[in-house]
């Protein structure tokens, strides 16, 4: 009996340490109401999980928006680009991977790991994936999937505008991490959306 309670404990503990993030789209024909709604569980016992409001803002000709690395651990990015609550001047500023143009307005969101919703009921939530090339942060590759889903929530206002935003952005810049999936939501479709990177580590392999 003691035998079998050690062996239940051990295979108990080997479970509960796996990483296995859960995605959930409910599209109108499944829903009571007609909604449209994604969401997921973020499986990171040491990521950033705070929950913060980005306004919109106005941006000058010419102006260009910083793409930053993806940091799990608190503080995720520190800085005045994403408004008041990141910009803690105490921590020192995260530093950009690069840069792409910036538009002349950028929508207002909710941010936590990965982002989450914006004013135009724009939703994203996350899951990684295997794949068999993993790309390192470099010059060639500045975008990893929550950068990628914080320039939707700020550029687009549907799932569509969102996913062909993301697949462009990544296979110009580069893509870097895991493969992941995204499912992209808004008030009238949701779709799947998966990435990795390319082979010569340089671009994106994308699809939805």
């Amino acid at each position: 009996m003691r035998k079998i309670l050690s062996v239940l404990i051990v295979a108990a503990a080997i479970v509960s340490i796996g990483l296995a993030c859960t995605t959930i789209i409910v599209t109108k024909g499944a829903s009571v109401d007609g909604s449209v709604m994604t969401s997921h569980s973020a499986d990171c016992g040491l990521c950033d999980f705070r929950y913060v409001y980005v306004p919109p803002a106005d941006y000058e000709a010419g102006a260009k928006r910083a793409v930053y690395p993806f940091i799990e651990p608190y503080p995720r990015y520190v800085g005045a680009d994403m408004g008041p609550t990141y910009n803690d001047p105490d921590l020192p500023a995260t530093e950009p991977l690069g840069y792409i143009d910036q538009v002349e307005h950028t929508f207002g969101y909710f941010d936590a790991v990965y982002g989450v919703i914006n004013e135009h009921q724009l939703a994203i939530g996350e899951c990684t994936c295997s794949a068999k090339v993993y790309a390192q942060p470099s010059e060639d590759c500045i975008f990893d999937v929550a950068a990628l889903s914080r320039v939707a929530m700020e550029r687009t206002t549907t799932a569509r505008e969102a996913i062909e935003l993301m697949g462009a952005l990544a296979v110009e810049y580069g893509y870097y991490g895991w493969g992941e999936t995204l499912t992209v939501a808004d008030p009238n479709e949701a779709w799947v959306f998966e990435i990795c990177a390319s082979p010569d580590k340089k671009s994106a392999l994308w699809a939805a």
